[in-house]
């Protein structure tokens, strides 16, 4: 269920909620929710406030958007939630911004056009001091805005949205086209989102059940629609008449491409493997797997349903794709000898994550159109965390398998087996988008140091 309820929304300044990844029941909720009418001020431009009105009325949502800085400051004080839309900017709309960050309530920042406008950036910039709890824009504009918030849930809208919620990514693939063909509709978005915020609901279900709101609405719009004008009205009344329920049911997401940059691999000989991932994660690790070859099925779903509940980073099970299901964990990785990664797909659907590790040229090869989305190459040293039959394959074979690998897939490549800082700068040198590791973290006397330390080894190897 969602984390807050309205009067009492739980906005920290932390993404609650997502590390468990997304969750149909809590999207329902969420937009259950909205029955309670929030109430949303919001500074959106001017071109956009009829549509964002009829939008906010369409869901019984209570909104205001006077934008004159001194009549401003009592209704955003009152308001459950707020939506700062950097749109049309006038000189006193941006005193008005800056009075809505500091009001107290959690707000939404849409930096609109902020790749155009060296000013509304430098706003945008002082903006993102103020934590807000959500940052949406398109790809352009969130591209220059430089180091985001970490307590923020970020997502960038397109096509396919994506959402960013800790190291954790995901994609929202519902909408339509017809959505760019009505001037307003992204920014009318950013307000579904801050009315979520101001029910009650986390960062991170207020923005994938807001986007799913409006692009399962849109969807439903565009089967009855003949252009851009029908398609407008027809929007407003599937707003109005979709059930929670239906949006519950219709969202389609996935996990996004899983960031390799340090990968912890743990299991039961590593005690409580929840407290070490939490420290390696404090220091940059940014996916862990769990990997236990004798442990009974009721014991690993326990392990890793902890893992999943504790981390803010991606959890993935080693070759128990019914594991990963039951425990809720973001994927499988499967290895020679365990399930194929056809089977692991098949078992964990398209939502969830499945990699492969891949020895050989003749692995390489015969993965060719399996449905990946990463692939481990190695080992490529000499390793004592587990017993490996293969010879290593050393740099040399790192590379010519990583670029045997990236002729039949556009997935991201780490490295595994006898890896430590020096080595994983080298090895990024040499392309790998991040190197798995046991012992470098487990072995060490922090593990939040060792992840550091690979972390910073991984981006000076890169540049």
């Amino acid at each position: 269920m969602n984390e807050g309820s309205k009067g009492s929304p739980s906005h920290d300044g932390s993404p609650v909620g997502h590390a468990a990844g997304i969750s149909r029941v809590r999207v329902q909720a969420a937009i259950a929710a909205l029955s309670a009418r929030p109430r949303v001020h919001a500074l959106v431009a001017p071109v956009v406030q009829p549509l964002a009105a009829d939008v906010a009325s369409a869901l019984g949502v209570d909104i205001s958007m006077t934008d004159d800085a001194q009549a401003v400051r009592a209704m955003a004080g009152a308001a459950d939630a707020l939506t700062i839309n950097l749109g049309m900017l006038a000189d006193s709309r941006f005193e008005t911004a800056k009075v809505l960050a500091n009001a107290g309530p959690p707000f939404l920042l849409d930096p609109v056009k902020v790749d155009r406008s060296a000013p509304r950036l430098a706003l945008a910039q002082e903006l993102l001091q103020q934590s807000p709890a959500i940052v949406k824009g398109n790809a352009a504009e969130m591209a220059v805005l430089g180091q985001l918030p970490r307590s923020a849930v970020t997502v960038t809208t397109g096509p396919t949205d994506r959402v960013n919620a800790g190291r954790q990514r995901y994609d929202l693939n519902n909408g339509h086209r017809l959505l760019d063909a009505v001037t307003g509709t992204g920014c009318a978005a950013g307000v579904v989102l801050s009315a979520l915020l101001g029910a009650g609901a986390s960062s991170f279900d207020a923005t994938v059940a807001g986007l799913s709101l409006m692009n399962c609405a849109a969807e439903r719009a565009a089967k009855v629609s003949h252009g851009p004008g029908s398609f407008k009205i027809a929007w407003l009344d599937a707003l109005a008449a979709i059930s929670a329920e239906e949006i519950a049911a219709d969202m389609v997401w996935r996990y996004g491409t899983p960031d390799l940059s340090v990968y912890l691999i743990v299991g039961p000989e590593h005690g409580d493997g929840l407290a070490v991932a939490q420290r390696a994660v404090e220091g940059g690790v940014s996916l862990v797997q769990y990997r236990d070859k004798s442990g009974s099925t009721q014991e690993q779903v326990a392990a890793v349903r902890r893992l999943v509940e504790g981390l803010t980073v991606p959890v993935l099970v080693n070759d128990r794709a019914d594991v990963a299901v039951a425990a809720g964990a973001a994927g499988v990785h499967v290895g020679h000898g365990d399930l194929t990664p056809w089977q692991a797909r098949e078992l964990v659907g398209a939502e969830r994550i499945v990699g492969v590790t891949v020895h050989s040229m003749d692995e390489a090869e015969e993965f060719d159109g399996a449905p990946i989305d990463y692939a481990s190459v190695g080992g490529v040293f000499v390793t004592t965390s587990k017993h490996n039959p293969n010879p290593p394959i050393g740099m040399d074979g790192f590379r010519r398998i990583s670029a045997r690998l990236r002729q039949a897939h556009d997935v991201p490549i780490c490295a595994i087996a006898g890896i430590d800082a020096a080595r994983a700068a080298e090895l990024a040198a040499a392309g790998a988008d991040g190197v798995a590791v046991i012992s470098a973290i487990t072995s060490a006397n922090d593990p939040a140091v060792a992840a550091a330390n690979l972390s910073a080894a991984i981006a000076g190897g890169r540049t």
